[in-house]
C-alpha cells in the first residue's frame, strides 16, 4: 500500500534567497505574536522578530506555485481561495517556536489557513531545526532555498537558536473553514 505523501519539498535559487534578506531584513521588525489575530505575545511559546512584506512582493508568486503543486501533488484537494502577506522572520540566538499549528478551526472566521509553506533564507545558524508532527516527529533538515508546504493543521516547531541568525519567509492559503 502506498502512502500520499504529507508535506511537499521545492527549492529557490539561492541568490533569490540573498535577494529576499537583503530586501527584508532592512524592515522593522517586532516581537512575534500567536493566537486568533496575533492577539498574544508570549515567549515562552514564541520568541522571534517578525515583519509581513507588503502586497505583492515577489516572493507571493513562487510560494503560490509552491502550494498549488503540493495540493495537486499530495492530493490534499483543498479549497483555496486567498493567501495572507509574506511573512519574514529573524531568529537569534536562544530564539525558538514550540510545537503549535497554523489553522485556528475555534476562531469562527469564515475561512481557515489550509495550506502553509516555509522557505528557509540562510544556512549561517546551528540550531533552529524545522520539525513537523504526525504520529512521530519529523525533522525536515531544510537548507537554504528549501521550501516545504504542508497543511496547516500539522503540528510543527523551530528548535532554539544556538548560533547565528535563522532567516525564513512564510505564507499561508487559506479558504473556506473546515467542516
Amino acid at each position: 500500500m502506498s502512502h500520499l505523501p504529507l508535506w511537499y519539498l521545492g527549492q529557490l535559487n539561492p541568490e533569490l534567497c540573498d535577494r529576499a534578506i537583503s530586501e527584508l531584513q532592512i524592515k522593522e521588525t517586532a516581537d512575534a505574536t500567536i493566537g486568533v489575530d496575533g492577539a498574544q505575545t508570549n515567549l515562552g511559546t514564541r520568541k522571534t522578530k517578525v515583519h509581513f512584506a507588503e502586497n505583492g512582493y515577489w516572493l507571493e508568486g513562487i510560494f503560490e506555485e509552491v502550494a498549488t503543486e503540493a495540493n495537486k501533488t499530495c492530493k490534499w484537494e483543498y479549497h483555496v481561495t486567498g493567501s495572507e502577506r509574506v511573512q519574514f522572520a529573524q531568529y537569534d540566538v536562544g530564539h525558538h517556536y514550540t510545537w503549535h499549528t497554523d489553522t485556528f478551526t475555534l476562531s469562527g472566521k469564515p475561512e481557515d489557513r489550509k495550506i502553509t509553506v516555509v522557505c528557509l533564507l540562510n544556512n549561517e545558524f546551528e540550531g533552529g531545526d524545522f520539525e513537523v508532527r504526525l504520529y512521530s516527529d519529523y525533522n525536515a533538515q531544510l537548507k537554504k532555498g528549501t521550501m516545504i508546504a504542508f497543511p496547516s493543521v500539522l503540528e510543527h516547531r523551530v528548535t532554539p537558536i544556538l548560533s547565528g541568525t535563522r532567516y525564513s519567509a512564510t505564507m499561508w492559503f487559506n479558504g473556506p473553514r473546515f467542516r
